[in-house]
């Protein structure tokens, strides 16, 4: 069975919140998840994507290396999926030359 980024996405999102290292999955309001994280955690949004049709995702990230990654439905409810420690921004990757 082969299945689209989305949908390797998803799964990976939730295996990873289920998983023992993982943040305890926790929903709310879009705004007022935002609210928490900037307010309790000092993150800020710094990318963000499409899961499916009906979701979003968007990483936060702190001066101090906090990291939380919120997926938003539609309706606007919003869950914690994956939160942790030690961020670190890579450097930007050359890209390849598609026509190569």
């Amino acid at each position: 069975m082969r299945i689209g980024f989305a949908g390797f996405l998803t799964a990976s999102l939730c295996a990873l919140a289920s998983s023992a290292s993982a943040v305890e999955v926790q929903c709310a309001n879009h705004n007022q998840m935002i609210g928490l994280l900037s307010k309790k955690y000092s993150e800020n949004p710094i990318a963000m994507g499409t899961v499916n049709s009906d979701r979003f995702m968007q990483l936060f990230v702190s001066a101090k290396g906090t990291w939380t990654i919120l997926v938003t439905k539609t309706d606007g409810e919003a869950c914690i999926v994956a939160a942790g420690n030690n961020w670190e921004k890579l450097p930007t990757l050359v890209e390849a030359d598609p026509s190569a």
